[in-house]
């Protein structure tokens, strides 16, 4: 009997263990609202735990099963339904954001960088109350693998800016797979659009341009070769952000509808603009008005003081 208990325990403390190491394997730490107002009030009750289940469909799997640490990928997600219908198929739009911590050496300092913003507003799908969400990426469901899509795509924007230039190109390669899926099923948002109109296709077409390889490059040594290191190294930071920045811009003069070039200005001009607020040169700030013409009058803020 002793013996037997002996085992028991030694299994459970193998069960316990293997499930802390679960644990901190996962990446993402996302937050999820729903704002369910325009739904038909039939529709209600089947989605009051919405967002809950997206959250927990995102937080408990280990995506690329790295360990983070204390310093997951934080993830906003806000969901609007537009409608709803008595097959239980939903149309919705939503803003999807991240965020990674700012690191000095191997530390993280408690500030964080924004990385990635989407207003996706072509999410249709079905959802049936109580039937289990699954992980499956080589098949197509309009509901999770837009989630997949997303959560891949986020990953991949968090490895370019720290692991190594171009590192996110697995994951990029792997939402790819599901664009494709997407596509051929029809349904809104996953095939590619005309002009500046933004679809997934579009995104991650993008990512994996080789017209769009300067940009990731840029965008690696704006974020590790810059905001890292600007506590320790300022000139040297100051130096690796403005070349990051002339990188970006040129890409953009030959691509002024990218969609990753708006994203990078629209979430980082005010960052820019406090970066160089102690720069001893300000005419810094014209040369970030000749880079980021749709944001001058947050530059020239900083110009006049």
């Amino acid at each position: 009997m002793g013996f037997s208990m002996k085992r028991y325990f030694k299994f459970l403390i193998i069960i316990l263990l293997v499930c802390i190491s679960y644990a901190r394997a996962q990446e993402i730490l996302a937050d999820v609202t729903c704002n369910i107002e325009q739904v038909p009030p039939s529709n209600k009750d089947y989605l009051l735990d919405f967002d809950k289940r997206i959250k927990e469909y995102i937080n408990n799997y280990r995506w690329i099963g790295k360990n983070y640490g204390d310093d997951k990928i934080k993830v906003s997600i806000s969901i609007l339904f537009v409608s709803g219908n008595s097959d239980n198929v939903y149309n919705a739009k939503v803003v999807i954001e991240s965020q990674r911590p700012l690191f000095d050496g191997e530390s993280s300092k408690g500030k964080t960088t924004k990385i990635f913003r989407a207003l996706d507003d072509k999410w249709e799908f079905v959802y049936e109350k109580g039937k289990p969400l699954d992980h499956e990426e080589r098949r197509f469901d309009p509901l999770t693998s837009f989630i997949d899509f997303y959560m891949l795509t986020i990953l991949g924007f968090d490895a370019d800016t720290y692991e190594k230039e171009l590192s996110g190109t697995p994951l990029f390669e792997r939402a790819k797979n599901i664009v494709q899926m997407g596509a051929s099923s029809n349904k809104m948002g996953w095939k590619k659009t005309a002009g500046s109109t933004y679809s997934r296709w579009d995104l991650n077409e993008e990512l994996l341009s080789a017209k769009m390889v300067p940009l990731r490059v840029g965008f690696f040594n704006y974020h590790y070769n810059g905001l890292d290191i600007k506590s320790s190294q300022p000139d040297l930071a100051y130096k690796n952000v403005l070349n990051a920045l002339e990188q970006i811009a040129s890409v953009k003069k030959n691509n002024p509808n990218s969609i990753l070039v708006r994203n990078f200005f629209d979430l980082k001009y005010i960052e820019i603009a406090e970066f160089f607020k102690d720069y001893p040169d300000k005419s810094v700030y014209k040369k970030l008005i000749e880079f980021d013409k749709a944001h001058y009058k947050e530059y020239e803020k900083y110009l006049k003081d």
